[in-house]
């Protein structure tokens, strides 16, 4: 039987709720337009000092390896170009509430952060490689895809333990088990918040359907890059919490990226690789 808060609720009564700053919107929604320059993205930057002075941290860390120190945000942007820097907002911005723990499923803290960071590097490298969509937009949307566990997770403390037990009892994926106690899924929840965000349309798609690429209609070559990289990140163990490895994979996404189950593993052994590579990038945004 359903729970009787409804997923409407469930987002109005949590006080933690995590947010993304206007400015890091604006800066995503500047860099996507025909009109977005250089000068206007650093406009944008600037409005929000924490952000700005996280942004010019990443531009200095040793994975861009720039041969000297970036001082300004506007010299970042021209250095690194609109779109990297639209990225690292989005990174700058979300990393202070996606290193938290999330008690409800059992995530350490950093647990969320590592899995959200490896399914945005995966996405992006996945859209990279079959060229079925902006590397960046796939990036975004891996990073921002679990955003629901965060709000749900506060709702899911006492729950968990009993949700896993019937999970194992009925061998059914978790966000079915989540449907069937609470009538909604964290991928639900996720994509709702999105709305809230007034997020571009594909991230809200992978933040609803990255468990159940199939029922996405049409069809989104986001929603699947998302879903393969969320399946290689959980495979590789990060941020697995306490829904541990209780979720499907669709090998329809491959087939409609045109990949096969052995390109699976060659992705993942460049996965790793590249991961690595980034992970490094965000040591600094702790001090």
């Amino acid at each position: 039987m359903a729970n009787t808060i409804t997923l409407e609720e469930i987002v109005a009564k949590t006080t933690d709720l995590p947010s993304v700053p206007t400015a890091a919107l604006a800066v995503m929604r500047e860099a996507d337009s025909p009109n977005g320059s250089a000068e206007s993205v650093a406009k944008y930057i600037l409005q929000d000092q924490a952000l700005a002075a996280r942004v010019l941290r990443l531009a200095n860390s040793a994975f861009f390896g720039l041969s000297r120190k970036v001082q300004t945000v506007p010299e970042a942007v021209v250095i690194l170009g609109m779109r990297s820097v639209k990225n690292l907002c989005m990174v700058a911005s979300t990393y202070p509430w996606m290193t938290r723990p999330v008690k409800g499923y059992l995530l350490e803290p950093k647990a969320m952060w590592s899995h959200a960071l490896g399914v945005g590097v995966g996405a992006q490298m996945i859209a990279s490689k079959t060229q079925s969509v902006s590397p960046d937009l796939a990036f975004t949307a891996g990073l921002l895809h679990d955003l629901g566990k965060v709000a749900l997770g506060i709702w899911l403390e006492n729950k968990l333990p009993a949700m896993l037990k019937i999970a194992a009892a009925m061998e059914a994926p978790f966000d079915a088990i989540e449907r069937k106690v609470l009538g909604y899924d964290h991928t639900d929840v996720g994509g709702y918040i999105g709305e809230a965000w007034n997020l571009p349309e594909p991230m809200i798609l992978a933040m609803r359907y990255h468990h159940r690429p199939d029922e996405c209609k049409p069809e989104s070559a986001v929603v699947d890059c998302v879903h393969i990289a969320d399946t290689i990140s959980m495979s590789m163990g990060m941020g697995l919490g306490g829904d541990g490895l209780y979720y499907e994979f669709s090998e329809s996404s491959l087939t409609r990226l045109g990949l096969t189950v052995d390109d699976l593993g060659l992705l993942t052994d460049e996965f790793i690789e590249r991961f690595e590579e980034q992970s490094g990038m965000f040591e600094g945004l702790d001090n």
